[in-house]
């Protein structure tokens, strides 16, 4: 399984985790390993696990984090994990097609290159890639969500690599007793969605979870057929001193791509596909297998590490602007292989604070067969490092370092090939966070916090796309950065509110340059914001949440200092309210506003904006027993808008440049019958 990693390496870091456990743990410690302290809000659950990559208390986080309940998605009606985010304070959701199978989730203002800056993980699994495709959104069934932990800013520390606007963590349902449930969807563009499971805990520590999860849907427009299955099963074993698990999941996607539509062409038919991309697909099977282990080793230490194998299959075409659909297959495939050991413990001599001593092991393959050429790509990361959260009087100080390391074994073939005898490409980093929580009384919180972060090149990033000719090596730096920021959190009685300011600066940010077709570093990026939020709990029945996100990012330095970064939006909002008429019928409604962009690739900022647009999403529910029903409206008064757009060359016009447009649905709906039972 981890036929990739070098020899005995498994061996050797298992050992030297092992002798730093036996330094530091003495007989003597006498405190619980996960501690749970403090009132349960509204808001957010006691426990959280993206802080410090295992469970802990709200109340010592050492960062700024919004949970998003079971019983919060459940009441808007979501059909998948987009439509929850869209519109959170501090997140920003582009969506090429307006059903989530190419959407990037985008933290700390980074448009086009969202997807390579937001960590998304699934129970601490990262489902981010080696190569610049974004994170599959269709590998997380909404369905079995526990809690949506959203980490806003920097986790360079904690999770390294790509965590440098935030991390959106998805934590999936424990089982409990004996539970089943079956879910039917139908809605608009016959859409049809399907969702089986099957949990349950035994009494001699067996536990297991099995799930499908399938969807189809013509979509939106034209030439935009989706189909794709999701299968999960997961088996535990919990024990007194710990527990082991195991889980398998596979997915097959099916994807028709119709492309982007010039203005005149949304003006014609907003709903067609572009006559190039007529027989353009994406096509993907993924395999993932993963085994855990929590182990208490003493009354206050805990070693859990997971290792896990993810295989990616797929097939693609792709055409160009102007020119006839293409006829030509090409393949792309990669393989991820993770090794993620940790030891988590208090130190009573050191008025219980908490460490967290790790290492991070990710190996990748990623190949790409085109007309142009084969593309042959390795990466190793290696990471160590070790977060401590010293508790005092009213006040949590938190201090950790990262070190990581990164190898590339780059090789590419046919005529346009860059490294034919191939190269390779070491680098290394070394990052540090230091944070202050201020713990002012049982209802207020004060935060400060002072990240570094990082990303390596991905593994596609060093050559040219290839279906892009190129003639010479992109030479890449690892991007850089600094995260400063401070907030103030507040809850009572139900209600709450937080506010957070922020600065982040990047140097050698790394992004694409689509009028050079060029993978480029940017000289020096800035990007300083507001996110606030609130919920209100009006009457035991009624309650109102609202969300604003103020976002200024801008080059810096460089050829394009003083312009906008591509596809971020100044300002963004959320306000929705839920109603309980009575015990069986639910109502929910939402506002989702964001205001106008420049154009994604238009770091010149010469091109019309993309339009800002507001959309109101309406939602009903009816439950009687085992039994629920519900309906969903989406853009209830049929804006029309785009959620994305781009800088195009326009074949009809000498290629010159132009804005490139994908519409977004207009009114849809979604209605649904669930049965859960016993």
């Amino acid at each position: 399984m981890l036929s990739l990693l070098p020899p005995n390496f498994l061996e050797d870091i298992l050992n030297k985790f092992s002798a730093i456990g036996a330094a530091v743990i003495p007989a003597c410690f006498a405190v619980p390993v996960h501690s749970e302290v403090g009132p349960v809000t509204n808001e957010i659950p006691t426990v959280v696990v993206s802080a410090a990559r295992t469970e802990q208390s709200t109340l010592t986080t050492p960062a700024s984090i919004t949970v998003i309940s079971r019983q919060q998605i459940e009441d808007s009606g979501a059909a998948d994990i987009v439509e929850v985010l869209r519109g959170q304070g501090g997140v920003q959701i582009n969506d090429l097609y307006g059903d989530g199978s190419r959407a990037t989730v985008d933290m700390r203002g980074f448009g086009d290159s969202a997807s390579s800056n937001t960590l998304i993980l699934i129970d601490g699994r990262r489902l981010n890639n080696p190569d610049i495709a974004s994170p599959d959104l269709n590998a997380i069934a909404l369905d079995d969500v526990e809690r949506i932990e959203v980490v806003q800013g920097s986790a360079g520390v904690l999770f390294g690599d790509q965590a440098v606007g935030g991390v959106i963590n998805v934590i999936t349902r424990k089982p409990g007793a004996m539970r089943h449930s079956l879910k039917v969807s139908v809605g608009s563009y016959n859409t049809v969605n399907l969702h089986a499971m099957t949990s349950q805990a035994l009494d001699n520590g067996i536990n297991y979870r099995v799930s499908l999860d399938a969807r189809e849907s013509d979509n939106y427009r034209e030439h935009n057929e989706l189909s794709y299955l999701n299968g999960f099963a997961k088996l535990a074993y919990d024990y007194s001193s710990g527990s082991v698990f195991t889980e398998l999941q596979y997915l097959d996607n099916d994807l028709n791509t119709p492309g982007a539509l010039f203005a005149d062409e949304v003006a014609e038919d907003r709903r067609q596909a572009n006559a190039s991309f007529a027989t353009d697909y994406s096509n993907a099977k993924t395999t993932v297998g993963r085994i855990g282990l929590v182990q208490e080793i003493s009354s206050n230490w805990s070693f859990e590490g997971e290792v896990t194998s993810r295989k990616t299959d797929g097939d693609f075409r792709i055409s160009f602007a102007g020119s006839q659909p293409s006829t030509d297959n090409y393949t792309q495939n990669r393989k991820i292989q993770e090794f993620t050991p940790r030891f988590i413990g208090f130190i009573p001599a050191l008025n219980n604070t908490m460490l967290t001593i790790g290492a991070d092991a990710v190996e990748s393959e990623y190949d790409v067969s085109t007309i142009f050429g084969d593309q042959f790509n390795d990466q190793s990361q290696r990471s160590l490092y070790a977060q401590a959260v010293i508790p005092l009087t009213m006040v949590e100080i938190t201090v950790g370092v990262r070190h990581a390391s990164v190898d590339n074994d780059l090789r590419d073939a046919g005529m346009f090939a860059v490294y034919p005898a191939g190269v390779k490409i070491e680098d290394e980093v070394s990052v540090g966070t230091l944070g202050l929580a201020i713990n002012a009384n049982k209802n207020w919180r004060i935060l400060l916090r002072a990240d570094q972060n990082y990303r390596f090149a991905k593994v596609d990033e060093f050559l040219q796309p290839a279906f892009t000719p190129a003639s010479t090596p992109v030479e890449l730096k690892t991007q850089e950065g600094l995260s400063l920021e401070t907030g103030a959190e507040w809850s009572r009685d139900g209600n709450s509110a937080k506010v957070v300011v922020y600065s982040l600066k990047l140097e050698n940010e790394i992004t694409y340059d689509p009028v050079n077709f060029a993978n480029i570093n940017l000289d020096d990026t800035e990007r300083k914001g507001l996110i606030t939020s609130g919920y209100w709990k009006a009457t035991q029945r009624l309650g109102f949440s609202a969300s604003y996100t103020y976002t200024d990012a801008e080059v810096t330095g460089g050829f394009a200092k003083g312009k906008d970064i591509p596809l971020v939006a100044e300002h963004s909002a959320l306000l929705s309210t839920d109603y309980a008429i009575s015990k069986s019928w639910q109502v929910f409604a939402e506002v989702v506003a964001i205001s106008d962009r420049v154009l994604g690739g238009d770091f010149d900022n010469t091109l019309s904006t993309l339009p800002g647009y507001g959309v109101f999403n309406l939602k009903a529910g009816y439950q009687v027993s085992d039994f629920t029903f519900s309906g969903r409206v989406n853009n209830v008064f049929n804006k029309k808008y785009s959620d994305v757009g781009q800088l195009g060359f326009d074949p009809n016009a000498g290629f010159a440049a132009a804005e490139a447009y994908y519409p977004s649905p207009e009114i849809n709906f979604l209605l649904t019958a669930a049965w859960n039972f016993r």
